[in-house]
């Protein structure tokens, strides 16, 4: 099925979006994780999940793009040098800094935003940054969408995230997409990069800009996952993940 989208901004021809037929969806089979035994509720119908999985269109001539070898920095601010509404930062990176100081450096230039992330997996530093984020007034919201080995193989950080931005706040899939989206008022952020939320010092890179249109991509995807995939699916083994996602996704 094709969706046709009439480019905001970026020229006047229009682009179009192709996304799956919906496939029929199994019957999923009841188990949960005894971390979050409590509150759990029926499985949604994902069959109908439908936000466009492609984004196509013209760059705008007056987009400024920053393309940056940044093995030689050595801190995520420096790295970010320059960004505002009209630069996109692309970097290329030895992992001198990872992406929760990129968020950092991030909210120093936003202020107070919520934060959605996309991660195979994520470290306990890293989490509890992001905690300190919260408890700072800095970070006013998150989602987290994880990898569905990632409560079995980080069931307390998975807790304390649920704890901290409540019980919803986590969808799991077999994911392996790493974005970030940072968002306010006045800003409407999409970071994508190759670094999971964990220190890893060796090559990575990122893109990072105030992209509403592309923001919108992405955020719609979530918004969809959210709506439609109810937490039980968080909870469950991982062969009926497999089979969710598989099927539904």
């Amino acid at each position: 099925m094709s969706i046709p989208l009439a480019l905001n901004g970026y020229g006047e021809d229009e682009t179009e979006v192709q996304t799956p037929a919906p496939p029929s969806r199994p019957q999923m089979k009841p188990h949960t994780n005894p971390l979050f035994a409590d509150d759990v509720c029926p499985t949604a119908d994902l069959t109908e999940l439908s936000s466009p999985t492609v984004f196509v269109r013209k760059r705008k001539p007056s987009h400024r793009r920053s393309i940056r070898d940044l093995r030689r920095q050595s801190s995520a601010a420096e790295a970010l040098a320059g960004f505002d509404h009209e630069t996109q930062i692309v970097g290329f990176t030895k992992g001198a800094f990872s992406v929760i100081d990129i968020l950092r450096a991030t909210l120093a230039i936003t202020g107070k935003a919520a934060v959605d992330f996309s991660t195979w997996t994520a470290s306990g530093v890293d989490v509890t940054s992001v905690l300190e984020f919260v408890d700072a007034g800095i970070v006013t919201n998150s989602r987290w969408l994880v990898d569905l080995t990632f409560q079995r193989r980080s069931p307390e950080l998975a807790n304390r995230i649920r704890t901290v931005f409540g019980k919803d706040a986590i969808r799991v899939a077999k994911n392996h997409a790493k974005f970030a989206l940072i968002y306010n008022d006045t800003w409407q952020i999409i970071l994508q990069t190759s670094m999971n939320l964990n220190f890893n010092p060796r090559f990575e890179n990122f893109s990072i800009a105030h992209d509403p249109e592309l923001f919108g991509f992405y955020k719609a995807i979530l918004d969809e996952v959210w709506t439609r995939q109810s937490r039980e699916i968080a909870d469950a083994r991982p062969y009926d993940i497999h089979k969710h996602f598989d099927a539904d996704l």
